[in-house]
């Protein structure tokens, strides 16, 4: 387990950049680490100015930057400069005070003009301080961040898919592994597994549903946590079933079904690596969910989703879903989104 410093450097509250850093600290989380927030708005101003480093507080802040084992810098960009708060900041370090630290830089900004920030901007300076692999960082556009009203975040997959690739990159880099490539999935070569929820390969997709529902909706419940029902469901003997896609070694996909009434599966635990989407897995999941519904008895499937998932919206819909509730009103407005549908009885997944 490392120690993970993250540099908060946005002098507003809410803030585009924190909820960035926000969704990239429960990465780091999932994957055991500790994390070591340094939230620069909240040092003492004047000693900041003044590059008072032996004020206690500013110290501290500079103890945990030094003592930590990876860094992870976000900045909002203004006026196509890193945030003044940074640069205060980074004035004041330490020559070597990033002395062979991984560093993942991220950046946030109004106009993709500003795109260049990291590279042009913001790397020398951390080389400068000695940072050892500094990763390929990410800039997001303000309009690809969606901020809800008490808490909860929503990417653009503009921006959530090669966030999630430079933050596992970043990950791969602090845990001394080989960085997984995204390649795309060949069809034919998808194996398909009934497991149950406490199998290690089910591992990757309930720690990234996790992290995935905890962000959107800015909460930590037994729905985020995935604990509102018992594992125990989903398997073959109590009428569920797991189903993972697994391409090359590794999970790409998966869902579950568990037992709803004596007709009835309801469906769960859909999801689809960041990795690997858009290329019909999501859908192959549920033609291999149906199928597997069939065999178990069931005539009809159930499900809902939240109302900040629209890409799970749009799968259910593609795939035959009838929506149980008004398409035109505001998803939030309605809370958990139901849909149902019924089996055909000759329904079979090709082999």
């Amino acid at each position: 387990m490392a120690r993970i410093a993250t540099i908060s450097s946005s002098p507003s509250i809410p803030s585009r950049t924190d909820a960035v850093l926000e969704y990239v600290t429960r990465r780091l989380l999932s994957h055991g680490h500790e994390v070591a927030p340094i939230i620069l708005r909240d040092l003492p101003a004047e000693a900041l100015l003044r590059g008072t480093a032996d004020d206690p507080r500013i110290a501290a802040a500079v103890d945990t930057l030094e003592s930590a084992d990876a860094v992870v810098v976000t900045t909002p960009v203004y006026k196509a400069a890193y945030s003044g708060l940074l640069k205060v900041f980074l004035d004041l370090l330490p020559q070597y005070a990033l002395r062979g630290k991984p560093v993942l830089p991220l950046a946030t900004g109004g106009t993709p003009a500003h795109v260049l920030v990291i590279d042009y901007a913001l790397r020398p300076v951390l080389t400068s301080l000695g940072a050892g692999a500094i990763g390929q960082g990410w800039f997001v556009l303000s309009s690809h961040i969606r901020l809800y009203d008490g808490g909860g975040l929503l990417l653009d997959p503009i921006a959530s898919v090669p966030l999630y690739e430079v933050t596992e990159a970043f990950l791969s880099t602090v845990e001394g592994e080989q960085p997984v490539e995204s390649v795309p999935v060949q069809a034919a070569a998808v194996e398909v597994l009934r497991a149950r929820p406490e199998d290690p390969e089910a591992a990757p997709l309930l720690a990234d549903l996790v992290v995935e529902y905890s962000t959107r909706y800015g909460r930590t419940n037994e729905n985020t946590q995935l604990t509102e029902v018992p594992p125990t469901d989903f398997h073959a003997e109590r009428g569920g079933a797991f189903v993972l896609l697994r391409h090359g070694g590794q999970t790409v996909a998966g869902g579950a079904i568990r037992r709803y009434d004596g007709d009835t599966a309801e469906v769960k635990r859909m999801w689809t690596s960041h990795m690997h989407r858009r290329q019909g897995l999501g859908r192959r999941v549920m033609a291999e969910l149906e199928a597997a519904a069939l065999d178990l008895g069931y005539r009809k499937l159930y499900l809902t989703t939240g109302p900040r998932q629209p890409e799970a919206a749009a799968l259910y819909l593609a795939a035959g879903f009838a929506p149980q509730f008004d398409v035109e009103a505001d998803p939030e407005a309605i809370g958990p989104l139901p849909f149902t549908k019924e089996l055909p009885v000759a329904l079979r997944v090709a082999s």
